[in-house]
């Protein structure tokens, strides 16, 4: 019973995906919102095959890169950084025009094993003495790596940002991937992808992530 209903909720996903490519190619703008509204799910199977068709009808098309000594197997965008830098501590991806970062920064040591929940407070407090806000609205424990979606303000308006720490390697690698809060249902869905994807990832052997170089 229960792959029955795994199977009816495969279908209505991809009814609800096909009813959304056609009302955004017939330039419908007065649609349900919950219609047009991906889930997810939708996204990550979407970065999955390698392309991922947005509401408001942008395309993304990605690829896998190997970072620092951990072959650290992240999800980037291909054909899209206005801004690149990759060293042997950091990786900076950044596209200016639609306001899009993914970094990745290997720590000098060794992350502390702590809870989501203490590791929520730090990211407070630590905002907090910098002069700054962060309004948590998510938290998620992935099978490899933890993340935190939480929203800040700037001088440009609010960013949604997504930091994670990966629990598997040298335990030394974190991600912060961010946009602007009016995106988040857009841009903001695809990086969440992202990460549950490089989760995924994670969990493949050394020597076929070796293979992939």
């Amino acid at each position: 019973m229960e792959f029955v209903d795994e199977q009816i909720a495969m279908i209505e996903r991809e009814k609800r995906r096909q009813d959304r490519e056609e009302l955004l190619a017939a330039g419908r703008v007065d649609v349900d919102e919950n219609v047009c509204r991906m889930s997810l799910e939708e996204a990550l199977q979407g970065v999955r095959e390698g392309s991922l068709l947005l509401p408001g009808n942008e395309r993304f098309e990605f690829e896998v890169r190997y970072y620092f000594d951990d072959k650290i197997p992240a999800v980037v965008i291909r054909n899209f950084y206005t801004g690149v830098q990759e060293d042997k501590d950091v990786v900076f991806l950044v596209n200016h025009d639609q306001n899009i970062s993914q970094v990745l920064t290997v720590s000098d040591k060794k992350m502390e094993r702590q809870s989501i929940g203490k590791w929520k407070k730090q990211l407070e407090t630590g905002m907090n003495a910098a002069g700054s806000y962060a309004d948590i609205t998510k938290e998620a424990v992935l099978e490899n790596l933890d993340y935190l979606i939480y929203r800040t303000p700037t001088g440009k308006g609010w960013t949604y940002n997504l930091i994670f720490r990966i629990r598997t390697g040298s335990e030394r690698i974190v991600g912060n991937y961010n946009c602007f809060e009016k995106d988040k249902d857009t841009y903001g869905l695809m990086l969440e992808a992202l990460v549950h994807r490089l989760n995924e990832l994670l969990a493949v052997p050394a020597e076929e992530k070796a293979k992939g170089e």
